[in-house]
């Protein structure tokens, strides 16, 4: 059997074919004006894909400052005669500064602030020494205290953001800001609170921070042990600062935002020995508070015409869509099918020695009709 090299290796090319059925054409028109509209207004327009887009970065300082007025008697304090205070033991308090509170002092992306203290005082047994593989602490003094009005405590933010693709970089301190509270509402504190004040550093209290995550009283039962207060045990806050410009349809006009999130079902605490005379004779403190962890997130953009026009040819495509869309209703479900099959579908074979080209057309009876062009 001789092989039909030409049916086997057939080429189809596009048919321009004009039917002129005004169901065809108004339904296609309708596809055409819905994807210019999904194009221009929906996806350039509204998502704003006209920009270049980047995920900020940059830096953060945070400074903790103890409050001028300290309370004598706090309620979860024994000095104020209370053994319980809402349904829980009161301890000692001890009236540490900033720097006792903070720990440690410096941190890129944290800040841990102590509010319950257990410390303790220990050497080595018989003064031993580490070249012996039995050579342990011993405890000689212990005691447990809470660092009263840590809500009052202040806490200054400061932070850069970059976005070095696009060549922008602001300080927060060039920006307006805002803080939102743990509904997601912009909340503006009372004083000695300071946010999003172009000019001047952001200023908030420990108190504030805590409000802002959904945390009105450390005196509350912990996340993660009913038993004790969140005082006691300690809590963990994400702090999310989101950076944008893409709020408005003016790339100009910056700001960023401050949320904190409490994290469910958990506590915090950290260890720090503090050895005096020598490596036998140490304090350690195991502190328990609230642990902030910094998040810096956000999209910066800046007009494109590149990404604007990759947008543009992208969502063009759902034009071919639209055409295949009409062209099967044509040729499969309308009851002129076979007659618009007939003009759209059309089979040229070059077979002869002269060049005659041979058109075959399949009628609307299923025969075909033959013609020959010299």
């Amino acid at each position: 059997m001789a092989i039909d090299w030409d049916k086997l290796l057939e080429y189809q090319t596009v048919k321009v074919v004009k039917i002129r059925d005004k169901r065809l054409g108004i339904l296609h028109l309708l596809f055409m004006l819905g994807i210019v509209i999904y194009i221009i207004v929906g996806t350039i327009i509204l998502q704003k894909r006209y920009l270049a887009t980047e995920n900020p970065i940059g830096s953060i300082r945070a400074t903790l400052l103890a409050p001028k007025y300290r309370n004598p008697t706090p309620p979860y304090c024994t000095s104020s005669g209370n053994s319980t205070y809402n349904g829980y033991p009161t301890y000692e308090c001890e009236y540490w500064d900033e720097s006792l509170v903070l720990y440690p002092s410096t941190s890129d992306t944290s800040m841990f602030i102590s509010t319950r203290v257990e410390s303790e005082i220990q050497k080595t047994v018989n003064n031993c020494q580490f070249t012996s593989p039995t050579c342990t602490y011993a405890t000689y003094n212990q005691s447990l205290f809470y660092i009263p009005d840590i809500e009052n405590f202040t806490i200054m933010l400061d932070h850069t953001v970059s976005a070095p693709n696009l060549g922008i970089q602001y300080n927060a301190r060039q920006l307006p800001g805002r803080l939102l509270n743990s509904s997601g509402h912009v909340w503006t504190p009372p004083a000695p609170n300071v946010v999003g004040v172009q000019s001047q550093y952001d200023i908030m209290t420990v108190g504030t921070c805590l409000a802002a995550a959904g945390i009105y009283n450390l005196d509350g039962p912990s996340l993660s042990n009913a038993s004790r207060s969140m005082r006691d045990d300690g809590v963990i806050l994400l702090v999310f600062i989101t950076y944008s410009n893409t709020y408005t349809y003016n790339t100009n006009n910056f700001r960023y935002t401050y949320q904190f999130k409490v994290i469910k079902d958990t506590k915090f605490k950290a260890e720090e020995p503090i050895f005096t005379t020598d490596v036998n004779n140490r304090y350690v403190f195991d502190r328990h508070g609230v642990k902030m962890l910094f998040i810096q997130t956000g999209s910066i953009g800046k007009f494109d015409f590149q990404t604007m026009l990759l947008t543009f040819v992208s969502g063009i495509g759902l034009v071919t869509v639209s055409t295949i869309f009409v062209d099967i209703l044509a040729v499969r479900l309308l009851p002129q099918k076979r007659l618009y099959a007939q003009y759209k579908y059309e089979n040229v074979e070059e077979m002869d020695e002269r060049n005659k080209v041979v058109y075959e057309n399949d009628n609307e009876d299923g025969a075909k009709t033959t013609v020959h062009n010299q």
